[in-house]
């Protein structure tokens, strides 16, 4: 994975927890002002004990009502953000295993021609040893001779 994806991912796993955040932020400012404003409204009305009660029991039950939606709202969209999350996370798998595997095909691949190329220069070396080999034991003498001046020469100028 790439850094560029890296990062993208990263921005939005990012964006998505402040959407949570945001999302809870406003479930809980929602409830706390209905609550606030509903007790508000009931204390500051002119109204007879019995009528105090019965605005209250229907303030609570319209209260729990709203309550009740927003939590299936929360639910259904927590729902969706995991299935999102799973989708995005298996599409992530998979994309890791292609590349894996693409990876893998073009390292064997190498390899195959790296062995090749091995052989073939294992065979030219073969057949210049052949040619350069002595044909016989005479020559083989001869040049091991030579190869003895040689050595004998570069050591003398190495020791001046």
């Amino acid at each position: 994975m790439s850094n560029q994806d890296r990062q993208e991912n990263e921005s939005k796993q990012v964006a998505k927890n402040e959407d949570s955040i945001n999302t809870k932020d406003f479930v809980i400012g929602a409830l706390i002002g209905g609550i606030v404003g509903a007790g508000t409204a009931l204390l500051l009305a002119p109204k007879s004990g019995k009528e105090l009660i019965s605005d209250i029991n229907t303030q609570a039950s319209q209260l729990k009502e709203k309550s009740s939606h927003i939590a299936d709202t929360a639910k259904v969209k927590g729902t969706e953000w995991v299935q999102v999350a799973k989708e995005k996370s298996n599409e992530i798998v998979q994309s890791a295993k292609e590349k894996s595997s693409d990876l893998q095909q073009t390292v064997s691949k190498q390899s195959a021609d790296m062995k090749d190329k091995i052989k073939q220069m294992t065979a030219k070396d073969d057949a210049v040893a052949e040619e350069n080999a002595p044909t016989s034991e005479a020559e083989a003498q001869k040049r091991l001779e030579e190869t003895k001046v040689a050595f004998d020469q570069t050591e003398e100028k190495v020791n001046q």
